[in-house]
């Protein structure tokens, strides 16, 4: 009777220790697919800034390529306007020339 209640008691024993060991087993296996989830949420999410980052870089590239061309735009509009001016006025520059050399 006492070997038996020794041998159930190791038995018991022996059953606790595989469940352990299972038990570490799982949580080894769980805390690795969580360390691989996490690093492949870490990489979605720099992706993700990247191309954000990209994308807004673009946007200013844009909005500075558009500031430029009406800046030059405007640049050639009065270009444009000053020498119409000037080509008005050159009838009158050298009458006047003629006039003051004669």
């Amino acid at each position: 009777m006492v070997e038996e209640t020794i041998r159930t008691i190791k038995e018991t024993e022996n059953e606790a220790e595989g469940m352990i060991k299972k038990a570490d087993a799982a949580c080894t296996e769980i805390l690795e697919k969580a360390k691989a989830e996490a690093a492949e949420m870490v990489g979605r999410a720099e992706a993700e800034a990247k191309s954000e980052a990209a994308a807004a870089l673009e946007a200013a590239k844009e909005a500075g390529r558009k500031s430029e061309q009406e800046a030059m735009d405007s640049v050639e509009k009065e270009i444009a306007t000053l020498k119409r001016d000037a080509l008005a006025k050159e009838s009158e520059v050298v009458s006047a020339v003629i006039d003051a050399l004669v």
